[in-house]
């Protein structure tokens, strides 16, 4: 019988690991959607607490603001330390609740009505008339003198949509999928109002939370990975907290931009539009796309010249933000490439839905520069150039050698023994240059 500190037995561990591991992997690739579906479902149990966590997150900077406008404002006050931290707490999370609700509030007031009254403009029995007179001639002009004439002028193609329509749509699940959207729609408001509570709660205390999931990481990690996470964890937070609220900042000033030039213009639903184009371009890269598409198919309905004019107007909006706003807003570039950021939306939108369309980007970001601090620290071991344009002519791991200025170092490495540093060489384990 193998003892438990015997290298057999510790081998046969590590294989059987190795094995159990390999086996749950292929059986969650095997069945991915099925591991997707069920992890959806335990995210909706626990979705008050995603919406409080995302509230705070977002409500936090301006209770900072607030908090330290108010320690200024109270350094003079007769209220000890703990009572003017407390005090600018409450009204900080106060203040910025009451801002939070009301930029919705004002959001909604907005969209809504302009909303309901192009829906109202556009289905109006005179437009669609009016619609139906339009299409009708264009598909009559179109079937000119094919065979397609003559079933045109016995046939009414409005009216065969309508009864196909009539025959394929049931009365009694059309009432059923209703009642299931409303249930949805009431479930989301329900959980963001508890999420409103919770934010107040993770607001309050903030401090208090982080330091117990701190505690927790040093009670069950070694003191090197407790350190590595709570790297991981403020770039993460680097990485959200400026790319999340530099774009809502973005994305208002667009929108405002917007508003104006549409007003300028005298283009039709200037304040829906806008709204649209303001709150779509949150989302990098296929955002702004689909608030001019929205934007567009409002306005087409009511003029085509008009929403020629209103796509020119956001298309060159759109290249202003992207060579000028967004890049002082946001810092410059996100530092991964346009590609990077495409694939980030695209997978991230597809398994997470809007919120993954939104959260895909910082997400990406932050695996890509661990990615890149990894290869630059292996490298580094290996004594090798971090730099991607020492990788671009090479045919072999030898000319990173020859390329570099010392001969006596690539002569070394040519060689295949070990080249040892200079004293004086600094390496940053957390390198800014994520280029890898």
């Amino acid at each position: 019988m193998f003892q438990k500190d015997s290298r057999y037995f510790r081998l046969g561990l590590t294989l059987l690991t190795v094995i159990v591991l390999s086996t749950l992997f292929a059986v969650t690739l095997i069945n991915i959607g099925t591991v997707f579906a069920s992890v959806k479902s335990v995210l909706s149990i626990f979705s008050f607490v995603i919406y409080g966590l995302v509230f705070a997150y977002l409500m936090n900077p301006l209770m900072k603001l607030i908090e330290k406008l108010l320690r200024r404002l109270l350094s003079r006050s007769n209220l000890t330390e703990r009572g003017l931290n407390k005090l600018c707490r409450i009204v900080g999370a106060i203040v910025s609740l009451l801002t939070f609700l009301a930029i919705i509030y004002g959001l909604l007031s907005m969209v809504i009505p302009q909303l309901l009254q192009s829906i109202q403009e556009t289905f109006s029995p005179d437009n669609l008339q009016s619609y139906y007179v339009k299409i009708t001639d264009w598909l009559t002009r179109q079937v000119k003198g094919t065979p397609m004439e003559d079933w045109l002028r016995e046939n009414d193609p409005i009216k065969s949509v309508q009864d196909w329509l009539t025959r394929e749509l049931d009365l009694f699940s059309t009432l059923g999928s209703a009642v299931t959207e409303v249930y949805g729609v009431a479930k989301v408001l329900f959980n963001m109002v508890v999420g409103l509570v919770a934010a107040m709660y993770l607001l309050l205390s903030k401090e208090r939370f982080i330091s117990q999931i701190k505690k927790i990481i040093v009670s069950v990690f070694k003191p090197r990975q407790a350190d590595r996470i709570f790297e991981v964890g403020r770039l993460t937070n680097r990485s959200f907290g400026g790319f999340i609220v530099g774009k809502l900042i973005d994305s208002l000033i667009i929108g405002v931009i917007s508003y104006i030039g549409m007003m300028i213009l005298k283009l039709p639903y200037p304040l829906l539009s806008s709204a649209f184009i303001g709150i779509t371009n949150i989302i990098p890269f296929f955002g702004p796309l689909i608030g001019i598409v929205i934007g567009g198919v409002l306005i087409v309905l009511q003029s085509p010249i008009q929403a020629l004019t209103f796509l020119i107007f956001e298309i060159i909006l759109q290249q202003v933000d992207g060579n000028i706003i967004g890049p002082r807003i946001l810092g410059g570039r996100l530092g991964i490439s346009d590609f990077w950021i495409l694939v980030s939306i695209t997978v991230f939108g597809s398994l997470f839905g809007f919120g993954g369309m939104l959260l895909g980007v910082p997400v990406f970001t932050v695996l890509y520069t661990l990615i890149s601090e990894a290869v630059n620290r292996a490298l580094h071991k290996k004594n090798l150039s971090k730099k991607t344009t020492d990788y671009y002519d090479i045919e072999t791991v030898a000319d990173l050698a020859k390329n570099e200025k010392d001969p006596e170092e690539a002569a070394v490495f040519y060689s295949g023994d070990t080249y040892d540093p200079d004293d004086d060489f600094e390496y940053s384990e957390f390198d800014d240059e994520a280029d890898a």
